[in-house]
């Protein structure tokens, strides 16, 4: 048999615990019904590339007729899908705070690279793989990529939302590698990708033209570039060739 006070000592903790989780509920039913008198917009991932704007979210959200009324909890979600709805909005968090202010913090897409084709519309591409229109708000200074491997590009994230997957995904994971390296970042320009996927690299300084080939075996083709910038350069002159080859294994072809 279990002694009284423990029994007793039991029912006190149990009826602790009730209370926290009913004033927990309580809390957080009158937490997403409080009324709201102000915002505050919270805009991550930015980078100085301005794509989401202030006057964008407030649009989106319907400002004037939230401020200063009651909003649910699904009244926020679907705020949050509203914010969603915009092309470079990846994620969305509406929440209205113990003291009456509505919390709108959204994640902007980055884009990476712009695609530039002749007779169809330029795209951005984002560093999931996703494809983002141009802005008529904002022009990104990216990576840009030309040639007829681009529609390529194009159609393989139209048939998956992202590219992730075959010699298309393996541009973007070169595209990814120069982003995520400041020499490169800042030296290749413009990538011109013809329709076998065979890569020219075009510098922002310097006159060569750099002959990658296709995109793979990517740490040995920098790092050939890499002794091409650090060791030949130097010694012979930034505009001593105009013609510069990695496209194969274990080689530099400087003319």
């Amino acid at each position: 048999m279990i002694p009284k006070n423990k029994m007793l000592h039991a029912a006190k903790i149990g009826l602790a615990f009730l209370l926290v989780i009913s004033a927990i509920g309580f809390a957080e039913k009158k937490h997403s019904n409080r009324v709201c008198e102000e915002v505050q917009i919270i805009i991550n991932n930015q980078n100085g590339k301005f794509f989401v704007l202030e006057e964008d979210i407030l649009e989106l959200i319907n400002f004037d007729s939230a401020i200063g009324h009651r909003i649910t909890t699904d009244e926020m979600a679907e705020m949050e899908n509203r914010l969603l709805s915009h092309d470079f909005i990846i994620d969305a968090e509406v929440f209205c705070n113990l003291k009456g202010k509505l919390i709108v913090e959204v994640s902007q897409s980055e884009p990476i690279a712009r695609i530039v084709r002749q007779n169809n519309p330029d795209a951005y591409i984002s560093s999931t793989g996703a494809m983002l229109p141009v802005s008529d708000k904002f022009a990104a200074r990216v990576l840009l990529v030309t040639g007829d491997y681009t529609d390529t590009i194009i159609n393989a994230q139209l048939s998956s939302r992202e590219i992730n997957h075959g010699t298309a995904y393996d541009v973007l994971e070169l595209i990814k590698y120069i982003h995520e390296r400041e020499f490169w970042k800042a030296q290749i320009t413009l990538l011109d990708i013809n329709a076998d996927a065979d890569i020219v690299m075009y510098p922002q300084v310097g006159k060569q033209q750099i002959e990658f080939g296709t995109p793979d075996d990517l740490k040995s083709k920098f790092s050939r570039m890499d002794l091409f910038y650090k060791k030949i350069l130097p010694k012979k002159g930034w505009n001593s060739y105009h013609r510069v080859s990695v496209k194969y294994t274990d080689q530099i072809i400087c003319e």
